[in-house]
C-alpha cells in the first residue's frame, strides 16, 4: 500500500494546532479565577473591597504580654465607611470559606482599662452568620481577632506621638491631623512639632493596647492576650510594641505617617529649625520609683499616672541653680532601696507650666565614670546594689542640645 507522508504529515499538524488552542482555551479561564489564599480576610460595603483581595488580607501580629507573634491573633488596619451594608470578616481554608460577624457577647466599650484607647471601641465575641460588623462614621479602623479565643475588637484610630521628646513627654500623645477620609490612602501629620533629645513613640487614641483575654496562660507567669496600639522601632521601620525610638537632633519637624491598604504604615520625619535655647529656671524635678525609699521622710507615693513607687523632690524646693547655660538639680542624702529602680524626671512626669520641657532620665543619662560603682543598669532604669544613701546630681547643658548628665555618688 502506498503511503501519502505529506497528507499524514497535514493531518497531525491539524491536531497539534486543535491541541493548543484548547490549552490555550483552558489556560485562559484558570487566569479568570483568581486563586485566593488561606487566611482571614475584611471586606464588604464598608470597606475598598466586597470580595477576596489580598490587600485586605489579615496578618498575625503581636501578642503585647510577650511581645512574640501569636498564630491565632490577627490585625489589619483597613479604612472603613459608616452604615448598614457594613462589613465581615471571612475566612478561607482551601475551598471552604466562612463568613464571621458579630456574636451574642459582642457590643460597644465606653471605657476600657487604664491602657486601652480613651475612645469608644468594639469587642466581644464572633460567630458564622450574616450579621454585618458596622463602625459609627468614616475612618481609619484596628479590626482585630484571635481565632482561638473566638474574639474580635474594632477600635478607632486616632494617630499621635508621645514621649519624652515630644511636648507632652509620657502623658499624653501630641495628636496628628488626619487627610480627607479613603478607603485605601490616608495620611496624618504633625508640623511645627518641638521634638527634643529623648525617646518617644507613634500611638493611636491615647491607649497602649487592647485586651481580648486577661486569664489565658501563657507560661512564665505571663497570662493574657493584648494587641499593640503603638508603633516603635525606627521612623523607617515601625514594629508594633517595637523599642521606643529615639531622637538625638533636637529641633522643629514635620512628622508624617501614610498608611496604604495592601502595604501598611510608612514614616518620615523632617527637621524644619532649631530649637530655641530651652530656659529651665524654675522647672521642679522628682526622683521616681520603687528604688526610692520610703525612708526618705519627705518621700509619697507617686501621685502622677505613673503610679511607680515613691516620689521625693529635689533640694532647693525642687528647682535648679544656674551657671551660665548649665542648670543643676540635686538630691543629697537621698535612700535608695536594693535592686529596685527609678528614674529623675520634671514633677509627676509632665511638661512644667513655665520653660523647659518634659523628660525623664534613667541609666543612659548617668555619668558612669564619675558615680559609684554600686550604680547599675535596670532595664534602663537607675538602681543601686546596695541600700544606703547617696547624693545625686542632674545637670542640664542648655547649649548643648539639652543634654542630660545625671553623677550619683556615695
Amino acid at each position: 500500500m502506498k503511503i501519502n507522508v505529506r497528507r499524514i504529515m497535514s493531518l497531525l499538524g491539524m491536531v497539534f494546532l486543535s491541541a493548543l488552542v484548547v490549552f490555550t482555551s483552558c489556560k485562559k479561564d484558570d487566569d479568570d479565577d483568581p486563586i485566593v489564599l488561606d487566611g482571614l480576610y475584611v471586606l464588604g460595603g464598608a470597606s475598598a473591597y466586597t470580595d477576596f483581595d489580598a490587600k485586605a488580607r489579615m496578618k498575625v501580629t503581636r501578642n503585647e504580654v510577650n511581645q512574640t507573634e501569636r498564630a491565632t491573633l490577627y490585625e489589619l488596619y483597613i479604612p472603613l465607611k459608616a452604615g448598614a451594608t457594613g462589613f465581615q470578616i471571612a475566612q478561607v481554608a482551601g475551598s471552604v470559606k466562612k463568613y464571621f460577624g458579630p456574636g451574642a457577647v459582642f457590643g460597644d466599650v465606653l471605657q476600657g482599662t487604664t491602657d486601652e484607647p480613651k475612645v469608644t471601641f468594639q469587642r466581644g465575641e464572633y460567630a458564622e452568620n450574616t450579621t454585618k460588623f458596622t463602625v459609627p462614621a468614616d475612618g481609619m479602623y484596628h479590626v482585630v481577632i484571635d481565632t482561638e479565643l473566638g474574639k474580635v475588637a474594632i477600635i478607632p484610630v486616632e494617630w499621635g506621638l508621645i514621649g519624652a521628646a515630644t511636648p507632652d513627654g509620657w502623658g499624653s500623645s501630641t495628636q496628628m491631623t488626619p487627610s480627607a477620609f479613603n478607603l485605601t490612602t490616608m495620611e496624618w501629620s504633625l508640623t511645627g512639632l518641638e521634638l527634643r533629645n529623648g525617646d518617644w513613640k507613634f500611638r493611636y487614641s491615647q491607649g497602649w493596647k487592647v485586651e481580648l483575654d486577661t486569664v489565658l496562660d501563657l507560661g512564665g507567669g505571663q497570662k493574657g492576650v493584648k494587641v499593640n496600639t503603638n508603633f516603635g522601632g525606627a521612623v523607617d521601620a515601625l514594629v508594633p510594641g517595637g523599642a521606643n525610638i529615639v531622637n538625638t537632633v533636637p529641633g522643629i519637624y514635620t512628622v508624617k505617617l501614610k498608611y496604604v491598604l495592601g502595604t501598611g504604615y510608612t514614616a518620615t520625619l523632617t527637621k524644619t529649625g532649631d530649637l530655641p535655647l530651652t530656659d529651665w529656671t524654675g522647672v521642679q524635678l522628682d526622683a521616681v520609683g520603687t528604688g526610692v525609699s520610703v525612708d526618705n521622710t519627705a518621700a509619697i507615693p507617686d501621685p502622677s499616672s505613673w503610679g511607680w513607687g515613691n516620689v521625693l523632690l529635689a533640694d532647693n524646693g525642687a528647682v535648679p541653680t544656674k551657671v551660665g547655660d548649665i542648670y543643676t538639680w540635686t538630691w543629697t542624702g537621698i535612700i535608695l532601696e536594693a535592686n529596685e529602680g527609678f528614674k529623675l524626671r520634671t514633677l509627676n512626669g509632665v511638661a512644667p507650666p513655665v520653660g523647659g520641657a518634659n523628660f525623664d532620665a534613667g541609666y543612659g543619662a548617668l555619668d558612669v565614670a564619675a558615680s559609684s560603682a554600686k550604680v547599675v543598669d535596670s532595664g534602663g532604669n537607675l538602681s543601686v546594689n546596695a541600700k544606703g544613701p547617696f547624693n545625686i546630681a542632674l545637670t542640664i547643658d542648655a547649649a548643648d542640645s539639652d543634654k542630660i548628665k545625671i553623677v550619683i555618688t556615695e
